[in-house]
This record gives structure tokens, sequence and C-alpha cells, in this order.
């Protein structure tokens, strides 16, 4: 079966989430769970890179042997590595099994054809009921675009790229009512930023 991002049913399902609002320069910015750990996992990185130089600088005027520092170099390359490689096979899994792309034939779904162009989004068609899923069929005439969909309480709920020549799919179950909002997430051009347009979720 392919890979689906569930929208959110009700309040029920983005109180799980925990997701955090925060306005800035007038804007919400929203920030889910995965947000806040890539945020706490980089903050902690950052904090154990300043403590290592500020221990190198302490003791850059200190006599070293070369055999402690080849000792204590090779003993921290050894972790470095492994840490890297973890990482690596954990975002290599969340790419590959836990991400919406479509698998499969659309058997039980709702085509949408999605078009992009400088500076506009075309979709037909622009409306389904609420637990309708939906396989979005997108593409561009001109340049790579970025298509990213946001629920009615503006979180991203998936993302594919629009590239002319190709045709890439995305997978969703839409059960939530409300208008949806498809924003360009790839830089395209001066107007970028005005590239949005609405997709509507109907009550059932």
């Amino acid at each position: 079966m392919p890979a689906e991002v569930a929208n959110a049913a009700g309040t029920a399902k983005h109180s799980r989430r925990a997701a955090l609002d925060t306005r800035w320069c007038g804007l919400t910015v929203h920030y889910g769970d995965p947000q806040i750990a890539i945020g706490v996992v980089f903050a902690v990185i950052a904090l154990i890179l300043a403590a290592s130089f500020l221990v190198i600088g302490v003791q850059a005027g200190s006599e070293v042997s070369v055999e402690r520092v080849h000792r204590v170099g090779y003993w921290l390359r050894k972790r470095w590595l492994a840490f890297l490689l973890v990482i690596g096979v954990f975002v290599v899994g969340v790419s590959l099994f836990d991400l919406p792309y479509a698998t499969g034939t659309s058997a039980g779904r709702t085509m949408v054809k999605v078009t992009s162009g400088q500076f506009f989004w075309s979709l037909v068609p622009n409306r389904v009921p609420a637990g309708t899923r939906v396989r979005f069929d997108v593409t561009s005439i001109d340049v790579n675009h970025g298509f990213g969909l946001y629920d009615p309480h503006g979180h991203l709920i998936g993302s594919v790229q629009a590239m002319p020549g190709y045709h890439n799919e995305l997978d969703l179950t839409l059960s939530e009512p409300g208008v949806y909002r498809i924003r360009c997430l790839e830089l395209c051009g001066l107007n970028h930023a005005t590239m949005e347009n609405t997709f509507t979720v109907a009550p059932q």
C-alpha cells in the first residue's frame, strides 16, 4: 500500500501533534513534533561542538605529546563516523518508508491533476469530499516548483517537486473539511512568494 499522511481529524489529532504556534513579524509559524525534535538535536550538537572548541582553545597553549593527539583523535573519529552512520540510516529509513510519495496504482483514489507555472497552480478538480483518498499528479510547464499542501490550520502535510517534462505523484487522505492552501516551496522567480492557490475539502 502507498505510504500515506492522514490529515487531522478534529482537534484530537492536533493535540497529539503537540503543535506549538509562534508569532513572528505578524505571521503564525507552526512547530510540530518533528521540527521540535530536530531543533533539540541540532541544539545539542551545537553545544557539544562549542564545548569541544572551548576545550581545544584552553589546551592550545599546553604541551601535548603526538601519541596523545593520535590516540584522542582516532577515538573521536571512530565515534563521529558511527554517529553519522546512525543519522544517515535513520534519514534514509524515514525518506523511504514514512513519506507520502505514491506507489502502486491509483485504484480507489481521486486523481487531482496539478499543473504549475510562473506563478500559478491549476488543480483539476479543485474540490473533494472529506475522507477522500487523493493522488496529486504534479507537473510544471516552465521551471521547477515545489508543491506544498497546507491543511486548514497552516500545517504542511505533504510536498513534492513540480518538474517540467515529469509527473510526480503524492498520495494523501484528506479527512478534515476546510480550505487547504498550496504554496510554492522552491524559488522559481521574482513573484515566487505570491504563487499560491487553494484546494477545498467539503464536509460529507
